[in-house]
């Protein structure tokens, strides 16, 4: 069996850096990811997508007070926060076959000893741009795709999971 859903109310937000001094970048007191690919855990769950560039994921809706709190020490840092929370949808993947449905569409190594929870990348799936993570063992990932193709996403994946048996709200 195999449960897909979306997460309608997550906040998504970019840093980039643009100018790169030699310490470690920090966000909430807590130090940046620096290998591409790797994830800092909640309260600001952090994407490392290139060498100057994170997504956080974070269920809090995106508000001036939210913005107030990261401004000041990204900006002492040469960090730009931008809110893309409009423009990306999230959907949800787990289950017992999650990596077989997922291997379906991407020609990402999605087995557990390769890609393990605490991993990310971007990639291409169902010919769709996204940015697949492993958030636990369970199996379960999250799919971060622009909105515009989030219809077809799910529709791609509500078919190619029939044969596991498939679950959604």
């Amino acid at each position: 069996m195999v449960s897909i859903a979306t997460h309608p109310t997550q906040t998504v937000l970019r840093i980039k850096c643009f100018e790169r001094g030699g310490a470690p970048l920090r966000l909430a007191g807590r130090a940046l990811p620096v290998q591409v690919g790797e994830t800092l855990p909640a309260p600001l769950h952090t994407l490392c997508m290139g060498p100057a560039e994170w997504l956080i994921v974070t269920p809090e809706p995106y508000t001036a007070d939210l913005s107030a709190r990261l401004a000041g020490e990204l900006a002492a840092q040469n960090l730009t926060l931008v809110d893309i929370t409009e423009g990306i949808a999230s959907v949800e993947v787990h289950g017992g076959q999650a990596r077989e449905l997922l291997s379906k569409g991407c020609g990402v190594d999605l087995h557990p000893g390769a890609f393990k929870p605490g991993r990310c990348c971007r990639t291409r799936f169902a010919n769709v741009p996204v940015v697949l993570e492993c958030l636990d063992e369970m199996p379960r990932f999250e799919l971060h795709v622009a909105r515009s193709y989030a219809r077809y996403l799910l529709a791609w994946l509500t078919d190619a999971a029939l044969e596991f048996g498939v679950s959604t709200p």
